[in-house]
């Protein structure tokens, strides 16, 4: 049995930083930043770095790495050399891969990172889902899908297959993390937000608390308190911001059951909601991708590790995530060892009472 099993993609990321995509204001932008560069242009490349990302990977190796924990990601890669670079990646952090997919006729997913380098921190990432978008259920081992925990992450909108893992963890009696796509999102908010009630944990950001809430994007408390009402625990990401952990008051018997290893948390939890938050550890980025994998499974870690203390999780998440954005690539910064206890102190967890 696992300690973890994660679920998503696997990619090869490739990193290409250039002075000449340096980004100015644009209103009109998603991000109200845009970088320009015409068409028929050479532009000149400063930087290349090769790394491998994805969220099953990622999180798998936070897992690994800082956590110890016995960790398999369930994903799928092509027969090509990215994939076997995404194997290899895994398993020189000691990430067990027999759950991992072999796709013959599909090419591994491909993203291509965007950067102007620098302590800007921002970035555009073109993505070629590949493989890891025909997840092949059939192909999963369920009997051997065994684990303490299940990490669930993007599944390029795969309503089908989210339902059949979420399904399964019941069954097993396994808590789950759930940290849905941006498809995944647009389809809990038009039509099977009751698939939220199978979450032991979510894990979103700002904007998408905004997507499936309904609430005002700065309406921080407004947030929390619809977030509350959507599972036991819900982690929100505020980019350099900080971010922040609701649990809820709504616990059932059964989910107290379930998460009653994490005596902390249900001591907390059953007579009121209750949130905290955590700045930011404060080093200017120079790179995001991945930086919200680490805060989560972070954050998991720590909550594992302390059963069930809140403020320590997000410490220990903070520190992982500011971590990864001092490097380039989403595995390089993951922590290694544990920060001591006077450092994970010098970030101050408040509550919040909404």
């Amino acid at each position: 049995v696992h300690d973890i099993i994660t679920i998503g993609s696997a990619t090869r990321d490739v990193f290409l930083i250039s002075h000449a995509m340096h980004p100015h204001r644009a209103p009109d932008a998603l991000t109200h930043i845009e970088a320009c560069f015409p068409f028929g242009a050479k532009i000149n490349i400063d930087q290349i770095h090769f790394d491998t990302g994805g969220g099953a990977t990622n999180n798998a190796v936070t897992f690994a790495r800082l956590g110890k924990f016995r960790v398999a990601p369930l994903t799928r890669v092509g027969a090509d050399s990215a994939g076997r670079d995404v194997l290899q990646a895994l398993k020189k952090d000691r990430v067990d891969t027999t759950l991992v997919q072999t796709a013959v006729h599909q090419q591994t997913a491909y993203s291509t990172i965007l950067s102007p380098g620098g302590e800007i921190g921002e970035r555009t990432i073109l993505v070629y889902r590949g493989a890891s978008e025909k997840f092949n259920a059939r192909e999963i081992p369920w009997n051997k899908l065994r684990a303490k925990w299940f990490h669930i992450t993007s599944l390029g909108g795969n309503m089908v297959l989210l339902k059949k893992l979420l399904a399964h963890a019941k069954k097993t009696g396994a808590p789950v993390a759930w940290n849905p796509g941006g498809l995944e999102i647009q389809n809990v908010k038009l039509k099977m937000k009751n698939v939220l009630n199978e979450a032991s944990f979510l894990i979103v950001n700002r904007e998408e608390a905004a997507k499936l809430t309904g609430e005002k994007f700065a309406n921080t408390k407004g947030l929390l308190r619809a977030l509350a009402q959507l599972a036991p625990a819900v982690l929100m990401t505020d980019g350099p911001q900080g971010a922040y952990a609701v649990v809820s008051k709504r616990l059932s018997d059964k989910e107290i059951k379930r998460l009653s290893q994490y005596k902390n948390l249900i001591a907390q939890s059953l007579n009121r909601s209750v949130a905290y938050y955590v700045p930011s550890a404060g080093h200017k980025p120079k790179n995001l991708t991945g930086a919200g994998d680490a805060f989560g499974s972070g954050f998991l870690t720590g909550w594992i590790k302390s059963r069930g203390d809140i403020k320590y999780a997000l410490r220990l998440a903070s520190f992982n995530a500011d971590s990864v954005v001092q490097h380039m690539g989403a595995k390089v910064g993951i922590l290694k060892e544990y920060p001591l206890e006077k450092q994970l102190k010098k970030l101050s967890v408040k509550k919040i009472n909404f």
